[in-house]
């Protein structure tokens, strides 16, 4: 087995724009964990918050003035309740892990299929051959977070890979939502055609070679699936 690469960061953009109060899907630095034989795990550092970062300036400084030393204990710093949100989106998190690991082979694709598959605050974990980063397949797992209430959630994943002097890169997005699937599916069929019906769900084809299933869930809800293919131009 071929040593894997390991990143993860905080940050945010890609197409699943919602359907989900009306959602419809629309065509950092590391401090290493350990070690095994085949693998170095990296994960990314939550920024330490800005009332600790106050007070350990205040207490580092011999010359601060006595005043701020009782401010500095009179308010403790607050905990940061935004801290695990994610970056939030425009900032693409698979980009900043392919550069970051010397890939420059297929960045193209892997910018394309970035913009298409993350589209909120999100967080990612990101996996390549470090010995060889521009000859092997390029994968990023995403967890995504949204505004909606209806469908707060959401998850991504990206495959992007060099294929017989081309690239080739697939996306797959997991959308929980409270809307029901039949009214969800309506409105993907205004621009779409149903091509297949997989054990009673609907395989539903759009433009730019994206496809969604859509499954039922418990309480009338709806997990949509969006997969969609892109190919170097």
């Amino acid at each position: 087995m071929r040593p894997q690469h390991i990143q993860g960061y905080s940050i945010g953009v890609v197409a699943l724009v919602a359907i989900g109060a009306s959602l419809a899907f629309e065509p950092a630095g590391a401090s290493e964990l350990s070690k095994e034989p085949q693998a170095l795990v990296r994960m990314a550092q939550a920024p330490e918050a800005k009332g600790k970062q106050r007070l350990d300036t205040w207490s580092s400084s011999v010359k601060a003035p006595e005043a701020k030393k009782k401010q500095a204990a009179a308010d403790p710093p607050k905990p940061d309740a935004d801290k695990d949100r994610g970056t939030p989106a425009g900032q693409m998190q698979p980009q900043v892990h392919a550069n970051n690991g010397g890939i420059t082979a297929c960045f193209d694709t892997l910018a394309r299929a970035s913009s298409q598959a993350v589209d909120g605050e999100h967080q990612a974990f990101s996996f390549w051959d470090q010995k060889r980063p521009n000859d092997g397949t390029f994968r990023s797992i995403v967890s995504l977070r949204y505004p909606h209430a209806a469908a707060p959630r959401g998850a991504s994943i990206i495959i992007n890979s060099p294929v017989g002097g081309a690239c080739e890169a697939t996306t797959l997005q997991v959308m929980p939502t409270l809307r029901p699937c039949n009214a969800i599916q309506a409105d993907l069929m205004k621009n779409g055609r149903a091509v297949a019906n997989l054990a009673g769900l609907a395989l539903i084809q759009l433009p730019e070679d994206l496809s969604y299933l859509l499954l039922p869930t418990a309480g009338d809800g709806c997990t949509i699936v969006a997969i969609r293919a892109i190919q170097s131009r």
